[in-house]
């Protein structure tokens, strides 16, 4: 982690892998190009089951605010969520959505990024789900927009790592939910029923479905995405879910192509932040099964159970 001015933090990795990453080397040129016939493979089969698709690069921190970082920081004037867009339009043409060029746009006013945390400040969703839905011809709800404001203060993820931890006042926004939650796996299941042992850690894998039966666009989509998309939250998830009739949405890198098929949605959107893009996916999951065995290891034994297997 990197300590910026006015207090900025960044995340930079723990031995140099993101600087590896982000600049023009061997390593990154190797890893976008795997992503680059990822994605032409994911568009070729989702084109030929007749499905409307996008994905989506995540900037980091760095990418839109590298003037706070206070040092010098390879490929910054490139990152690798720009290049990767290069590189796919050169070889698919499969549709990806800018986020960078609007995030860098809003940055001067009301910041976009918290202070001491990797993810936005509620203007940063709002932008990022008003280019998804100009990128799908979908429009947006005016009620997302036109929520409820309170300043509160929290320790965000990068604040914690320091000693002492950091907190830090922020807007704290929300709107009018007219969608609902129909369905939900076992993972999410057991993170809220409070019976996980460590409930902070069971995100990845998590499946739920939202209906909104007043939605101005009639389409089902499937979302895979991650932290950003994570649906109790005021992020892209339930922002999609004014907009749109139904929205599955599945945190997880790797997309189910029985899932995919047995839904057979709409639209199918792929989030992933900028920093994760140096792990590639293969696509070889089956979402619930995966979510069904992580919330079984996660559960907290009872009484019962504790003592049968003290007694074995």
């Amino acid at each position: 982690m990197a300590v910026g001015h006015e207090g900025w933090l960044y995340w930079v990795g723990r031995a140099g892998e993101v600087e590896a990453f982000y600049g023009d080397t061997a390593t990154s040129r190797r890893i976008l190009r795997r992503w680059t016939r990822l994605i032409g493979q994911r568009a070729r089969r989702l084109d030929a089951l007749g499905i409307r698709h996008v994905h989506t690069v995540v900037p980091d921190k760095l990418a839109i605010y590298p003037d706070l970082l206070g040092r010098p920081f390879p490929g910054l004037d490139d990152p690798p969520g720009v290049r990767l867009a290069r590189s796919v339009a050169a070889d698919s043409g499969a549709p990806m959505a800018d986020l960078q060029t609007p995030l860098v746009a809003a940055r001067d006013g009301e910041p976009v990024y918290l202070r001491t945390d990797t993810h936005w400040t509620y203007r940063g969703y709002l932008i990022a789900y008003r280019a998804l839905c100009e990128a799908l011809n979908a429009p947006v709800a005016d009620h997302v927009f036109a929520g409820t404001s309170t300043r509160e203060t929290f320790t965000f993820d990068l604040g914690e790592k320091l000693v002492p931890p950091v907190d830090e006042a922020y807007v704290a926004y929300d709107f009018p939910r007219r969608a609902e939650r129909i369905d939900a796996n076992a993972l999410v299941e057991v993170r809220e029923s409070g019976r996980a042992v460590r409930p902070r850690g069971l995100f990845v894998g998590s499946r739920v479905v939202l209906q909104n039966k007043t939605a101005p666009d009639q389409r089902r989509v499937i979302l895979f995405g991650d932290s950003y998309i994570y649906s109790p939250g005021a992020r892209l998830t339930a922002m999609l879910a004014e907009t749109f009739h139904e929205v599955h949405a599945i945190w997880s890198a790797n997309i189910d192509w029985r899932y995919v098929e047995a839904v057979r949605p709409d639209v199918v959107i792929f989030e992933i932040a900028e920093r994760f893009l140096r792990q590639v996916p293969n696509d070889r999951i089956h979402i619930d099964r995966f979510a069904e065995a992580r919330a079984r290891r996660a559960v907290r034994p009872t009484l019962r159970e504790q003592i049968r297997r003290w007694l074995r």
